[in-house]
């Protein structure tokens, strides 16, 4: 055992029976032991803060943590990617084939309203009668169908509907939907001009004549009565198979004063 012992405030050697360090008259108990130097450690901020990418920066630096700008990113590309998939699965506008852009820009508008209420009147006759002035009859009929489903009393989007079956070739349905109107309003001339132009597509010439005449006498626009002079005269064969007069189509295609609208 050494015959000394070190002072436990300044580590000056005394003797070991020494009760006073000679140096600095600091106790020298047994229970005391040697005073070692601090180690010198760094600051640094606290465990649940540093684990999370805690950088102190200098003057003009940002003291967020690193973790907060991480979550930021993380929202933002999760933004983006739910955007990019409501726009992947978000409906495409209703398409209307031969449509210019003020027909298309319509039909994207009626689109949205159809979404809402796929048994709305006005969107399902205004998308009707953008089919129909497109020449896509056979599209325009479901239209038809659901506005008329909605509200009966509709006779001119009857007549409209009658129409679009006729020029799709469905000349008994429309010859049906025609007469059903005709005996329900017996002065319609536009209905009973078209129940002409079905009647002479079937080859029922009489038939033809009579409701061309009455159509005649209903006081239609001019422009029809003028067609129904000459589609008389060529029923009563004074005039060549095909001929009309100037500016209107064969009978075969729809004629200028076809349906309601």
């Amino acid at each position: 055992m050494s015959d000394t012992i070190l002072c436990p405030d300044c580590g000056a050697a005394n003797p070991r029976d020494g009760e006073t360090c000679a140096e600095c008259g600091h106790p020298l108990a047994s229970e005391f032991r040697p005073r070692r130097p601090a180690i010198e450690r760094k600051e640094r901020p606290p465990a649940s803060v540093a684990s999370w990418g805690y950088r102190p920066t200098g003057p003009g630096g940002s003291d967020v943590p690193g973790w907060i700008w991480g979550a930021v990113g993380v929202a933002a590309l999760a933004a983006v990617f739910i955007a990019a998939i409501q726009i992947a699965n978000a409906p495409k506008p209703i398409a209307v084939p031969n449509a210019d852009a003020g027909q298309a820009a319509r039909a994207e508008s009626l689109s949205v309203l159809l979404r809402a209420d796929s048994s709305a009147v006005a969107p399902n006759v205004a998308m009707g009668n953008l089919m129909y002035d497109t020449g896509n009859f056979p599209l325009a009929i479901p239209f038809y169908k659901r506005a008329l489903k909605s509200d009966p009393s509709l006779v001119d989007v009857e007549v409209d509907l009658a129409v679009s079956y006729h020029n799709s070739g469905e000349f008994e349905v429309a010859r049906q939907l025609l007469e059903g109107v005709v005996a329900a309003h017996p002065g319609h001339a536009i209905a009973l001009f078209d129940l002409g132009v079905v009647y002479q597509q079937l080859g029922r010439r009489d038939d033809a004549k009579r409701v061309l005449t009455r159509a005649r006498a209903a006081a239609g626009p001019p422009e029809m009565v003028s067609v129904i002079d000459a589609m008389l005269a060529r029923l009563d064969g004074q005039e060549p198979a095909g001929t009309l007069p100037p500016g209107h189509p064969p009978m075969d295609a729809p004629p200028s004063g076809a349906g309601s609208r």
